[in-house]
């Protein structure tokens, strides 16, 4: 198989076709749907926080009213009832799993979209125009609730899997967990492969969820070395993509660092101010980079694919059939 023939159509393949950039970026969508939470920690002291001024006075690093402020909050949030809290956790989680289900549809749709649209292109004249976004909507409506099935009830598995793990990563000792985990990451990994293919066969030789499924395992085995192979070289070079895409993001907390030092730790507006404008600033570039990366890598896979089934001769796989004298074939 030729790698860099490969590498080269896909980057092609999107410069034309930048309608495939946005695609991309839909996907991303799919991946913020499979969870990961957000959560903050935090804790106060029991004893006031002061500054000592050089007057030898010692002053609360609050103002008087702004502690009355904070105490009468507090004051507020406990003489809520029990039943509110309760409530405000249902509605929370009922709108966690509808934006999750919306998040994976947008997902899903821009993954088939990459996916299907590379096809398109591949199989297009080269001095065809661009593919549009409505012939690669059409395209992908028989096709679209089949992905979506399949990646939502990977959720649903993965989600009960994890019900079933955890407790015995909370008893193992730690050494135990992070062999555990170790182990966990190339599963990770195959499993992503498998959806990828999964999808792709789904799209490109219109199988159903479970022969997409058998699709995707017979060519991922049969051709494991190139299939492992590119999985390398894409694998690195998205890392290395991602931490230079993510680069200026790091550079989002350093004025409110600098504002902190100079101010000896008593106000932050100004950092805060100039933090918030270079992360909006920053935050459509890296949405833009992230998107225009995941359709190159979408693209590279059903590139892959579309070739190993043309080198490799693979027949169509049938499904316990039935001939005309009842006999049965696999």
């Amino acid at each position: 198989m030729d790698f860099g023939e490969i590498l080269s159509k896909a980057w092609k393949t999107i410069w034309k076709h930048k309608i495939l950039w946005v695609f991309g970026i839909l996907a991303g969508c799919s991946a913020a749907s499979s969870g990961g939470g957000v959560g903050s920690g935090g804790g106060t002291s029991a004893a006031p926080m002061n500054y000592q001024y050089g007057t030898g006075d010692i002053k609360s690093f609050l103002s008087p009213s702004a502690e009355r402020g904070v105490e009468d909050f507090f004051q507020f949030l406990a003489d809520i009832p029990v039943w509110v809290w309760i409530a405000i956790g249902l509605f929370l989680l009922v709108l966690g799993i509808v934006l999750s289900i919306l998040f994976l549809m947008v997902g899903i749709l821009g993954t088939t979209g990459v996916v299907k649209g590379t096809c398109m292109a591949d199989g297009a004249d080269p001095d065809a125009k661009p593919i549009s976004f409505g012939d690669i909507f059409k395209a992908i409506k028989p096709y679209y609730w089949k992905v979506f099935l399949l990646n939502l009830g990977l959720r649903i598995a993965g989600f009960v899997l994890s019900l079933f793990v955890a407790l015995p990563i909370v008893l193992f000792a730690v050494c135990t967990c992070f062999i555990g985990l170790f182990l966990l990451i190339p599963v990770g990994w195959f499993i992503n492969l498998m959806v990828n293919f999964t999808t792709i066969a789904i799209i490109e030789e219109d199988k159903g969820i479970f022969e997409g499924i058998s699709r995707a395992w017979q060519v991922i085995i049969r051709h494991l070395g190139n299939v492992l192979l590119m999985f390398l070289i894409l694998g690195i070079g998205q890392l290395i993509a991602s931490l230079v895409i993510g680069l200026p993001l790091i550079a989002v907390p350093i004025p409110i660092l600098i504002n902190l030092f100079v101010t000896g730790f008593r106000t932050v507006t100004v950092g805060l101010i100039v933090s918030s404008i270079l992360f909006l600033a920053f935050l459509p570039l890296a949405i833009l980079l992230g998107g225009v990366l995941r359709a190159y890598v979408l693209s590279s896979w059903t590139l892959t694919y579309r070739r190993l089934i043309a080198e490799g001769n693979l027949e169509p796989m049938v499904i316990s059939t039935e001939d005309d004298e009842g006999e049965t074939n696999i």
